[in-house]
């Protein structure tokens, strides 16, 4: 009988100890960088520059761009992780609209809490139909991580987008005639973005 007391006063003291323990580990868990994650976001660019048809063909870049774009991933450190992501952005004033598949990499300075934050990602935009154009992607952005309870990661960020679009064309009208121009061109962009690390 003494042997069963103790050994329910023994429980009794453990018990609780032991699951104190474990929920502040799932609240580290949930708070820190370790494991596979997956990034999704929404994004809003402003073209600047010019776009190079030709040595005669130069026109202003008054574009803008909307985007969504999901990433998933694996903390290698918990201040770093790599991703692959894909996300469709429809280019407006010129119209043109990409699939782009990027590789993605991210450093936190702090792994376990709001934390500033710097993004990079380049990659190709997949010709997946005939409404969308061909060519090189890339991006670097500085942001803020701002963690809400256990779970809401919100990242917003900004920076600056390159677009490559190939055999982007254009009609150019002359006193006399209009062309049709085709080129390679570049199109950068000042990139705002928001989106959520699960």
């Amino acid at each position: 009988m003494i042997k069963r007391l103790l050994l329910l006063i023994g429980l009794t003291w453990c018990l609780p100890e032991q699951a104190a323990a474990q929920s502040v580990a799932v609240g580290e868990k949930k708070n820190k960088n370790s494991g596979w994650f997956n990034v999704t976001q929404l994004g809003y660019s402003r073209g600047f520059g010019t776009a190079r048809f030709r040595d005669d063909v130069v026109v202003r870049n008054g574009g803008y761009v909307g985007r969504l774009r999901t990433t998933f991933g694996y903390f290698v450190t918990p201040h770093t992780s790599v991703g692959l992501g894909f996300g469709l952005d429809g280019y407006h004033n010129p119209g043109y609209n990409t699939a782009p598949l990027v590789a993605d990499a991210r450093y936190y300075w702090n792994p376990t809490g709001n934390s500033p934050f710097v993004a990079a990602n380049a990659g190709y935009s997949l010709g997946l139909a005939r409404a969308f154009q061909r060519g090189a992607v890339g991006s670097a952005n500085a942001g803020y991580r701002f963690i809400w309870g256990r779970r809401t990661h919100l990242l917003v960020s900004a920076g600056v987008d390159v677009h490559q679009i190939k055999e982007a064309r254009i009609l150019v009208f002359t006193p006399s005639a209009f062309e049709r121009v085709q080129n390679n061109i570049w199109l950068q962009s000042l990139a705002f973005n928001a989106g959520f690390l699960f």
